[in-house]
């Protein structure tokens, strides 16, 4: 089954843990466990996903430089992006391109990658990171995410 609309919203906090506590006490996410092999890491983030909550957590790790760490020294804590599920990725990007959006690092994992670092809970994962100015200021993924049933 693919999924469409919201998949996911990106919420960026300075203590990880704090944040994970907050979201498990307001709406009973449960947290998969962090990745252990360094991809957030290099992008100076940590990250937390509660799947089924809607949630993917992020957090600056201390003392790295990032554009995460950037954007939340000028804007504070909050909602840092959205993750739009789409039938096809390839397909919504390019409907991007020509509205003059560009894709800054995408994502694009086989199956052994889905296992291990979403659970399995896919068939497909794939998405593009979208700086997006107007109208909504914030990062934007375009996904497509086709879920096991």
């Amino acid at each position: 089954m693919k999924q469409k609309g919201i998949n996911r919203v990106v919420v960026g906090v300075w203590d990880f843990d704090r944040g994970k506590q907050y979201f498990e006490k307001l709406l009973g996410a449960e947290f998969a466990p962090e990745n252990e092999d360094g991809e957030a890491a290099a992008f100076g983030v940590r990250v937390a996903m509660a799947w089924e909550s809607g949630i993917e957590l992020i957090s600056p790790l201390p003392g790295v430089q990032s554009p995460v760490r950037d954007e939340m020294e000028k804007n504070g804590e909050g909602i840092k992006g959205i993750v739009f599920a789409v039938d096809d990725a390839d397909h919504a990007m390019s409907q991007g391109s020509a509205l003059g959006l560009q894709s800054h690092y995408d994502l694009d994992y086989d199956q052994s990658q889905i296992d291990s670092k979403c659970q399995g809970l896919f068939t497909k994962y794939k998405e593009y990171f979208i700086t997006a100015a107007d109208p909504l200021n914030t990062t934007l993924l375009l996904g497509e995410f086709n879920e096991k049933r």
